[in-house]
């Protein structure tokens, strides 16, 4: 294990910083996701240059999270965290007034990149405090990031309410700008191991365990996004549920998510990660199959709860399993970028499936691809070498 991002003594102090740069995260997409409307009716963009504009996000994120093992190989994790974190502030007032439609297509690409490196950084700041303390803390991290995105988003409806429209980004911005500074004031300026970055590229490649376990990630986010993007639509279409019903599906699974991250580094306390893993796919599975399978709306929203529940703790559990490997900067990236991509090729995937099928048959195939998830479980137990 490399320097850590974080001083040595580990606590209350050591969880919060890092907790509170996950919530920062969180909260600046929560923000974004409520300007989304307005931007579309600021700059009267039609359906289809909406979605490719907002495609950017996606992009840049996984453009720059492919390079973040190489950048944090070379400056570290506590440095990469820093800078992303003030350019994703930044940019946050910029996307939400844009003036015209490039603007904000450039903005939302280096917005996106922000965030996504953001991301990897924390994310090996965060199994550097699992490794000192020798317990689990990234279920709870990953918590705060979901709790971050429910404030952010509630705090920026409200500033739309009283305020101009041009203010909600800007004050949003500067509040968490300023909880982020306050709150990684206990990180430490490492010094990363150059060696093994001129170690003829090596130290760049993932290893093939970590390449599994990003397949995993894959799998995994999805399963989330197809819940996100297609629940209240199956609930709607297909089941014949009220606007109000159908959107209580992808509520009723943020909950029991966000409820489950919290409950996990306790329960990872008594239960090792790959059973906590076979048993949260076995909940998913049985989630995400209650509609299809019942035919009745009110069954569906209970079973995307049990899929909240069942999927809370798997990525968190593939993050500590990479940062766990030897060069974890790496390790993560990889995982990340896998995860990322899949956030990107899900959606039109299962928007086929639906096209030539039917809107059930995209759950059939989530629990399916559950199901390869909980097979490979074994890989993130702690024995597992570094290959």
């Amino acid at each position: 294990m490399p320097a850590s991002a974080l001083r040595p003594a580990i606590g209350w102090w050591a969880w919060s910083c890092v907790a509170s740069i996950f919530f920062v995260n969180g909260a600046i997409y929560g923000v974004w996701a409520t300007q989304i409307p307005l931007a579309k009716q600021r700059l009267a963009l039609d359906p289809s240059t909406l979605g490719a504009t907002l495609f950017l996000v996606g992009f840049g994120a996984l453009v720059a999270m492919s390079a973040s093992g190489w950048i944090l190989q070379r400056i570290g994790a506590a440095a990469l965290i820093r800078a992303s974190a003030a350019l994703f502030c930044a940019l946050l007032p910029v996307v939400c007034n844009a003036p015209s439609v490039w603007s904000l297509g450039l903005a939302l690409f280096f917005f996106g990149a922000s965030g996504g490196i953001m991301d990897v950084a924390m994310n090996v700041a965060a199994s550097g405090v699992e490794t000192r303390a020798e317990r689990p803390y990234m279920s709870s991290f990953h918590g705060m990031w979901s709790m971050g995105g429910v404030i952010g988003a509630g705090f920026a409806t409200l500033l739309e309410s009283f305020t101009p429209p041009a203010f909600p980004g800007l004050l949003m911005a500067a509040s968490l700008a300023a909880i982020f500074v306050i709150g990684q004031r206990t990180l430490h300026d490492e010094t990363p191991s150059r060696s093994l970055a001129k170690s003829h590229g090596l130290a760049l490649r993932p290893s093939r365990t970590a390449a599994l376990v990003g397949l995993m990630a894959a799998l995994a986010f999805g399963g989330e996004g197809a819940v996100l993007d297609w629940a209240a639509i199956y609930l709607r279409e297909q089941l014949g549920s009220s606007v109000a019903h159908a959107n209580a599906g992808y509520a009723a699974f943020s909950a029991t998510m966000a409820i489950g991250r919290f409950c996990g580094d306790k329960i990872r306390g008594f239960v090792d990660g790959p059973a906590l893993i076979r048993s949260g796919c076995i909940l998913a599975i049985i989630g995400v199959l209650a509609g299809p399978i019942s035919g009745s709306a009110g069954v569906a929203v209970v079973g995307y709860a049990l899929t909240g529940l069942g999927f809370s703790n798997i990525v968190p559990i593939l993050f500590s399993a990479a940062g766990a490997m030897p060069r974890p900067e790496t390790q993560i990236a990889a995982v990340s970028t896998l995860g990322y991509a899949s956030l990107l090729a899900a959606p039109p995937l299962f928007g086929l499936i639906a096209h030539a099928t039917s809107l059930a048959d995209i759950f059939y195939v989530v629990a399916g691809a559950t199901g390869a998830i909980a097979a490979f479980a074994v890989l993130c137990a702690p024995s597992q070498p570094d290959a």
